[in-house]
């Protein structure tokens, strides 16, 4: 019997590479085979280079780490192009350029003469230990970034109380013009210190008085971003192109100084920065809306995508294939059985079936898997019953055969006859099927997430969904509509490719002459 087996597998991978290498003789089968293999490699290139929670943080886009991305960004090789876009850059790991105990506003500008220097500031007076970090900013096109974000990362040892410590944040910008923007100053506790955004208003007034502006308080609050990177421009503003540097300055108080400060240098207490500039580009395929990084959410596609297809198509076929063979082969009562199910089947109407179990989906609160778990079983039920006709007449007409009614004659089960003798006739026909079912599979769940039926799994199709849910910003952000369309385009057109490879293959009058 191991014998038997070990034969039986030999022959179909031979079947196999006889295939394969009929198929690469066609100019079509070598294409669908090359889009195929892309697919595969970044479906496992994702599964390693996303994290396992990346559906989650998908879901909730006004969370981090969504919130430090710039929202609406085009892709940054737009620029290469000739478009205007003000890069995204990120500064990790920034360690105090200068620290210090401050008892005096004399020390504050000793370590950060931009406090100083800052348009419209009051003098400080501030006790504590100071740290600075800097950075540079270069602005080289005519776009202005969107924000100036700057994340912390404290390390503390057991011996440091964070909560008796308060933090003091303060953020200048140093233009090129040599004018300076205090930018920030918000206060919390160290164990509360995570990140801190440009204030709208801190510098407004300022600003208007410095540059002689007839402009209203209220109305430069909405241009901030502009104020920072822009200089006045007639009636207008203009991008101030050049180095930007960026100083924060993060004040430790509520404890004796000297107390921090040897926390600091014994190594119990370690504060490091980042600071990000959200400009209008960002990564391969830039964000949507909600900043939300739309090349991993393309990227997390690729693997649901052939689970999907592969899923539904295999299943659908198996179950078609089976039940076929069976009612065809048996009759009676179980070919009665078999065909009044496909009967029934066929003419429930699936689109406002799925849309009735969307909706159940969505009121009990089911995301992710088991949402698009139930869909595909749906899918599936209602879809093997073309399958089972065909299967069923080619049973009826291979049962007939004289080599059945041999194996019948020498005492061969049923199930050895369905499953070694009928079958294995039918996978031509059903590799026929598969790669079509699998774009259908495919399209159908993106079509099922456009009209709104929401897994929560950040699918090409959600993508789409999600674009046609904010159409009135999408219609002039075509990196959120056009990657995951084209995705789906290119999906369904290699299983067609090889769809036609295998009809030429076995049709004599399509082949090459």
């Amino acid at each position: 019997m191991r014998r038997r087996d070990e034969g039986l597998l030999s022959s179909l991978l031979s079947s196999l590479r006889e295939g394969l290498r009929e198929i690469l003789s066609y100019g079509l089968g070598k294409v669908g085979l090359a889009i195929l293999l892309f697919l595969v490699i970044m479906s496992a290139y994702s599964l390693t280079a996303l994290p396992s929670d990346f559906p989650e943080k998908w879901r909730y886009p006004t969370r981090p780490p969504w919130v430090f991305n710039p929202r609406s960004a085009q892709p940054a090789w737009v620029e290469l192009l000739g478009v205007p876009a003000a890069d995204t850059a990120v500064y990790q790991n920034l360690r105090p350029e200068r620290e210090g105990i401050v008892l005096a506003p004399d020390a504050i500008y000793r370590l950060a003469p931009e406090a100083e220097r800052a348009l419209g500031v009051r003098r400080p007076v501030f006790i504590g230990y100071a740290m600075v970090f800097r950075t540079t900013y270069e602005l080289d096109s005519a776009a202005y970034p969107q924000d100036v974000v700057t994340l912390f990362k404290v390390e503390a040892s057991p011996r440091v109380n964070k909560t008796r410590i308060g933090a003091i944040v303060l953020k200048y910008i140093t233009r090129p013009d040599n004018v300076v923007l205090k930018v920030v100053e918000e206060r919390a506790s160290l164990a509360a210190l995570d990140y801190v955004k440009i204030d709208q208003g801190a510098f407004a007034v300022a600003y208007i008085s410095h540059f002689r502006l007839n402009l209203t308080e209220d109305a430069m609050r909405t241009l901030y971003y502009i104020a920072v990177f822009g200089k006045p421009a007639g009636k207008d503003f203009e991008p101030l192109l050049g180095e930007h540097q960026i100083t924060v300055v993060v004040m430790l108080t509520g404890i004796d100084p000297r107390e921090i400060q040897s926390y600091v240098r014994n190594g119990d207490l370690k504060i490091t920065a980042e600071v990000r500039v959200l400009g209008t580009s960002y990564g391969l395929l830039g964000t949507d809306n909600y900043g939300r990084d739309l090349f991993q959410g393309v990227l997390f596609g690729f693997p649901v995508a052939l689970a999907i297809g592969l899923l539904v198509a295999f299943v659908t076929i198996s179950l078609g294939l089976v039940l076929g063979v069976v009612s065809g082969y048996f009759g009676g009562r179980i070919d009665e059985v078999v065909q009044r199910t496909v009967d029934i089947l066929g003419n429930v109407p699936i689109l406002p079936l799925l849309i009735l179990v969307g909706i159940a989906i969505q009121t009990r609160g089911l995301v992710g898997w088991p949402a698009l778990a139930i869909i595909l079983f749906v899918l599936i039920a209602f879809s093997w019953g073309g399958v089972a006709i065909i299967a069923r007449s080619m049973a009826l007409s291979i049962k007939a055969e004289p080599y059945v009614e041999a194996a019948k004659a020498l005492g061969a089960s049923s199930a050895r006859i369905i499953f070694r003798h009928i079958i294995p006739q039918l996978i031509p026909y059903a590799m026929a099927v598969m790669v079509f079912s699998v774009p259908n599979a495919i399209l159908s769940e993106a079509a099922l997430s456009v009209i709104g039926i929401d897994h929560g799994l950040p699918t090409w199709g959600r993508i789409l969904a999600d674009a046609q849910a904010n159409r009135g910003i999408a219609y002039h952000m075509w990196w959120w509509v056009l990657p995951p369309g084209l995705l789906l385009g290119l999906f369904s057109f290699a299983f067609v490719a090889l769809g036609f490879t295998l009809e030429t293959m076995v049709e004599p009058r399509l082949r090459r002459r």
